[in-house]
């Protein structure tokens, strides 16, 4: 299973690396639940990080609806990463239906390069997620989706994430459980679900805060609890 933890920083990123996690979403401001990191942090992590990692590409936390201005932006930071060597970008974006923004998301495509795609938590804002999946799957550049299956955290929402990852079965992508993920819950997470890849946030810090540093022994129990529970 693959682990993957939010960085903020360069030690959260170098500590990711040597505590056993398998990649990063390397973000800015937690505080709005992650927004675009500054580029010169995206440099330094790519160059440092000898695991994968995939930026945040989201302008505001305002909504998950953009302008096209505010499209052509999040196009220039795309190629940017790009051109540092990122493995990957997290976006989502929906129209004022409720719906996935169909041309924002191809316009995001069409500027990636060969990075991997995941389509962030905008899609539980999305009025029908399996509508929205079905849409997804339409996309091979799209390799995960990053869900907590609706409201609330994962553990909120098993059954709802027991049916996406059927759906999703055997086709080009990975639903990846994430929201609300500890050391606490993911015993249960790992025998409901047995997901490909996980999304943890404070759940490997050592506080409840995006402040607090990565926890070298939350990460391994991780690792013993997913070899343990399948």
């Amino acid at each position: 299973m693959i682990i993957e933890g939010i960085a903020t920083s360069m030690q959260d990123v170098h500590d990711l690396n040597q505590f056993g996690a398998d990649r990063i979403e390397l973000c800015g401001d937690m505080d709005k639940d992650g927004l675009t990191p500054e580029m010169v942090l995206v440099k330094e992590a790519v160059e440092a990080s000898s695991i994968p990692i995939n930026v945040m590409i989201r302008p505001h936390d305002l909504s998950f609806r953009y302008t096209d201005r505010e499209i052509m932006q999040m196009e220039d930071q795309i190629r940017e990463v790009g051109s540092y060597g990122a493995n990957g970008i997290v976006i989502g974006a929906l129209a004022e239906d409720g719906r996935i923004d169909a041309n924002a998301l191809e316009n995001f495509i069409s500027v990636r390069g060969n990075m991997d795609i995941t389509f962030h938590k905008a899609f539980d804002a999305l009025n029908d997620q399996f509508e929205g999946l079905k849409m997804l799957l339409k996309y091979p550049e799209v390799k995960t989706i990053l869900t907590s299956g609706g409201p609330g955290s994962v553990t909120d929402n098993f059954e709802h994430l027991e049916r996406l990852m059927k759906e999703a079965e055997d086709a080009h992508m990975t639903i990846m459980p994430g929201g609300g993920l500890s050391t606490e819950n993911v015993a249960e997470v790992i025998e409901r679900l047995k997901p490909g890849s996980l999304h943890f946030g404070t759940g490997v810090r050592s506080g409840k805060s995006y402040d607090a540093p990565i926890s070298k022994e939350k990460i391994e129990f991780i690792r013993k609890v997913d070899r343990s529970g399948r």
